[in-house]
Parts: C-alpha cells; sequence; structure tokens
C-alpha cells in the first residue's frame, strides 16, 4: 500500500462526511439555497489567495529544480484561478467590490489557512505538501463522484464540470506521485506528515459546514448555553 493509499484510508471518515455533507448534496441535486454558495465562494477566494502564498513558500524550501518549477506554475495558474473567479462568478452572485472590502473570513477559513501557514513556516516542504493535498484531491474525487449529476443552476453545473474534468485527475494523479516520493524518502516522518494531512481533511469538511451554517465569530459564543 502506497503512503497515499494509506492515508486516504485512515482518513475516510472526513471524505464520506464531506461526500454526504448537505452542503455538497445540496450543490449536487440544486436545492443548495445561492445565499449559502455566495459565501463559501467569498471564503474559497481567500482561501485561495492564501494557498498560492503557501505554494510560494513550499517553492523556497524545495530541494530540485523540478518541484520548485511545479510550485511557482501551480501557485500562478492558481493566482490566475482566483483572479477569474473575481471577474466571473463573483459578478454572477453579486458581490460587489464594496462586499469584498468588508470581507471577513469565518472561522473555519481562518483556521486552515493558518494550519497550512504553520506547516509551511515551521516544517519543511514534505510538511507543507502533505497540509495542501487533500484539498485538490478530495474536489476531484466528489467532481468524480457526481460528475453525471444535473443540479440545473449554471455555478453548481460548472463547479461540478470544473472538479470531474479528465485534465484536473491528471493533475491529482501527479500530485499523489509526489506525495508518494516525499513519504518514501522520509519513513521517519510520516506521522508528521500524516497529522498535517489529517487536519487538512477535518478543515476540508468544516469548509462546507462553514456556509451551510454562516459560520461567524460571534453566534456560537453568544447563543452558547452557559
Amino acid at each position: 500500500m502506497t503512503f497515499c493509499e494509506e492515508v486516504r484510508k485512515e482518513t475516510d471518515l472526513y471524505w464520506q462526511a464531506s461526500f454526504n455533507h448537505p452542503f455538497v448534496k445540496g450543490l449536487v441535486d440544486g436545492t443548495l439555497p445561492l445565499d449559502k454558495f455566495k459565501f463559501y465562494i467569498m471564503q474559497d477566494a481567500y482561501y485561495l489567495k492564501h494557498y498560492t502564498k503557501v505554494l510560494a513558500i513550499a517553492a523556497t524550501k524545495a530541494e530540485t529544480n523540478e518541484d520548485i518549477a511545479y510550485f511557482l506554475e501551480t501557485a500562478r495558474h492558481i493566482n490566475e484561478a482566483e483572479l477569474d473567479l473575481h471577474r466571473t462568478v463573483f459578478k454572477e452572485l453579486g458581490i460587489t467590490e464594496q462586499k469584498e472590502a468588508n470581507f471577513k473570513p469565518a472561522p473555519a477559513a481562518y483556521n486552515y489557512v493558518s494550519h497550512m501557514y504553520n506547516a509551511a513556516n515551521n516544517g519543511d516542504v514534505e510538511e507543507a505538501f502533505a497540509a495542501m493535498f487533500p484539498c485538490p484531491w478530495l474536489y476531484q474525487e466528489i467532481g468524480e463522484k457526481y460528475k453525471d449529476a444535473k443540479p440545473g443552476v449554471k455555478l453548481y453545473e460548472e463547479w461540478i464540470a470544473m472538479y470531474s474534468a479528465p485534465d484536473y485527475k491528471e493533475k491529482i494523479e501527479v500530485q499523489k506521485t509526489m506525495m508518494n516520493r516525499y513519504a518514501e524518502a522520509n519513513p521517519g516522518k510520516q506521522t508528521v506528515f500524516k497529522a498535517h494531512f489529517e487536519k487538512s481533511c477535518y478543515y476540508e469538511w468544516k469548509f462546507w459546514e462553514m456556509p451551510w451554517t454562516h459560520e461567524n465569530w460571534q453566534d456560537e459564543v453568544k447563543n452558547y448555553a452557559y
């Protein structure tokens, strides 16, 4: 069993929870309220911006020219995708510049980004990648699982099409090869890699729960039954 096969099996709880989360199910069958998707998209834009920066940090720690080039190219690609998100999806959802200016990351988004920065800044390139990898891999599996869905909502259909595309799956296979290579070269650190990976799997689940509940910094405290 490869490292990726092993860590995927060990974290399956989070993957299944993501597949079956009402946000994902609603996106797939078209019943997801648009305001929840809008909340998600704004948090995702925040996440992507910082994911790009974490990739850049990983590039500074990579040892081979091949890996440096990979991280920099991926950072460039995601940065362009994030800019395109603003030009297209933000416009369709009516997200104005003023709304962007007043944006605050929800706790789950902020904590997820902080987790990745921690792995990248305080660890090596392998640790950074272990923390980053669950996001694209999970999205590819969601796309594959629901590729035949017909939600009847343009934005949702485009979302599914993006992550179920054959070229996206090819990118994930490349990343699996990288993660397996890192694990094989560092057998003594595999427990650390798994810990970073598991935390990211948990935060992926939280990323669905966050827009589903419109998570913010006050309601949980205000509504707590002391």
